[in-house]
């Protein structure tokens, strides 16, 4: 499923409760995280429930762990209502929409490590890049499988599944991609951290749902 990449709003700088640094609480669980480990979310300004997965939005933040299943908790328990203190709209396909944006904001990286020069897909380039000992990580779409992922999984480079072949075919201009990888980081940009870790707080996210 190809994805539109739309960039999240900004504003001049973090709110407060969002700077780095400290821990926060799930208002469904009552656990605290860092909060890369959370997501976070705000009332916009017709009282919908809005996430905040960039942490840069104006006003009060709630905080969830970055679960698809304990976001489902919280819009059935109202928890929202109750942590804002006031009568807010939280979506039926919030837990949708978060998924989506998790694995925009992914595919949103790998399209910069892309422009740079720094990322290629198909099999046979994906090759070539860890032939010439370039390649630090390999993304692979859902469909995925057989000798081709034997082979990459030979290598014992990180890999991280993202998507299916038609989100990760997107970012390259194609119909599908279902083999990618990313070269090693430089001085030009720290791209694997980003690309690794959201990709691994999308899985994360989707396979603590309730279903």
């Amino acid at each position: 499923m190809a994805l539109a990449m739309t960039p999240e709003p900004t504003a001049p700088e973090a709110p407060v409760d969002a700077v780095p640094g400290r821990l926060r609480t799930c208002i469904v669980t009552g656990g605290t995280a860092a909060p890369e480990r959370m997501i976070r979310f705000v009332v916009g300004p017709d009282g919908d429930v809005v996430p905040d997965l960039a942490r840069r939005l104006p006003g009060r933040g709630m905080w969830l762990r970055a679960e698809r299943a304990v976001l489902e908790q919280a819009i059935a328990r109202k928890a929202f209502a109750r942590a804002a203190r006031a009568a807010v709209k939280a979506a039926a396909d919030l837990p949708d929409r978060v998924e989506m944006l998790l694995l925009g904001r992914v595919l949103e990286d790998l399209s910069r490590a892309r422009r740079a020069g720094r990322a290629v897909a198909g099999f046979v380039r994906v090759e070539q890049m860890i032939g010439r000992h370039r390649a630090g990580l390999l993304i692979v779409a859902s469909e995925a499988d057989g000798d081709g992922l034997a082979k990459l999984e030979a290598t014992g480079l990180p890999i991280e599944r993202l998507g299916d072949a038609a989100a990760l075919g997107g970012v390259f201009g194609r119909d599908r991609a279902v083999y990618v990888a990313v070269a090693r980081d430089d001085a030009s940009g720290q791209f694997i951290q980003r690309i690794a870790g959201g990709a691994a707080r999308w899985r994360g996210y989707r396979s603590n749902g309730a279903g």
